[in-house]
């Protein structure tokens, strides 16, 4: 071959190859090594997400692995895919466990956050699949161990709720029927006197597609005051509040149970009077965030409920 037929070939082979734009995002790449990895950890391996977090917000210290049969609360190396054998003379440390209901309309991507919250790396993030039975999530929090078993279930069983240590309500900004739907379970979880008692978060995702947004951050904030809980708004599909909704939910848990410890019953007795005027709260956040619109200052109340690292 002549050295102007190498020159033309080398010329339609660069031509043939797309470029890339950078005028649109880029979809998260599924890791399939990573994939692989979590079916292995069913078997042999446990994943330890790791964690520090104060009330100024969340550091994510990394993921690691170590060998199931060793449930020491020691501190796992932070690399994503490195395997820790224990000492096995070191004395076993009991680890707690809590298990937290995921409830919310089909299709606003509860699935697809739990999967998320099994890894630091973005994974398929546009997976729809509703996973079913319970997931298991070990967390290194501050230094302690806790596992969190997650429940996903989008009717609201009220056995399963009666179980539960904390709450997930989930909706989709992008469709206003899932708000609604996450109004009644909260009402529900109201009557049934849980709410007050156990962390409950009200979460907000797909906030990544905001063209098609339904629902404004202020509506959530204000029907997440009105029940005295707590709310983020989180974007799965680009992994955005996702370590720190986990980190928080954990967080959520152990100080209500120090307050409770304290306090020497599981409930603030502050919480009465608003659990009883419900109604009346509601009216209150509405006019809240109506001067929080007129005067474009945010009110104290609305900052808090989006902070997971305080009551």
């Amino acid at each position: 071959m002549h050295n102007s037929e190498r020159r033309h070939q080398n010329v339609r082979i660069k031509l043939a190859t797309p470029r890339k734009s950078n005028a649109f995002l880029d979809v998260p790449q599924i890791n399939l090594q990573h994939l692989q990895l979590d079916d292995q950890e069913d078997d042999d391996n446990i994943r330890l997400r790791t964690f520090s977090s104060s009330k100024q917000g969340v550091v994510n210290r990394g993921d690691s692995f170590r060998r199931r049969r060793s449930r020491s609360n020691s501190l796992a190396p932070v690399s994503p895919v490195r395997v820790v054998d224990e000492v096995q003379t070191q004395p076993s440390v009991p680890i707690d466990s809590y298990r937290v209901m995921m409830i919310g309309a089909p299709g606003v991507g509860k699935g697809a956050l739990l999967s998320q919250f099994r890894s630091s790396e973005c994974i398929n993030a546009y997976d729809t699949r509703e996973l079913s039975g319970e997931q298991n999530i070990s967390i290194i929090l501050n230094g302690e161990e806790s596992e969190l078993t997650f429940v996903n279930d989008s009717i609201g069983n009220k056995d399963e709720m009666l179980k539960a240590d904390a709450f997930l309500v989930v909706f989709s900004v992008v469709d206003k029927a899932t708000f609604s739907r996450a109004d009644q379970l909260l009402n529900m979880l109201h009557d049934m006197d849980v709410s007050r008692s156990r962390p409950t978060i009200l979460v907000a995702n797909k906030i990544d597609l905001a063209r098609s947004r339904a629902v404004s951050s202020q509506d959530g904030k204000c029907l997440a005051c009105t029940h005295k809980i707590k709310f983020i708004e989180v974007s799965v599909a680009i992994n955005h509040n996702v370590d720190e909704l986990l980190a928080g939910i954990l967080s959520q848990i152990r100080l209500k149970r120090e307050f409770a410890a304290v306090q020497g019953t599981r409930e603030p007795s502050s919480t009465v009077h608003w659990y009883k005027n419900r109604s009346v709260v509601r009216a209150s956040m509405k006019a809240r965030q109506m001067i929080t619109w007129v005067f474009g200052k945010e009110d104290s109340k609305f900052k808090n409920c989006e902070n997971l690292q305080v009551l």
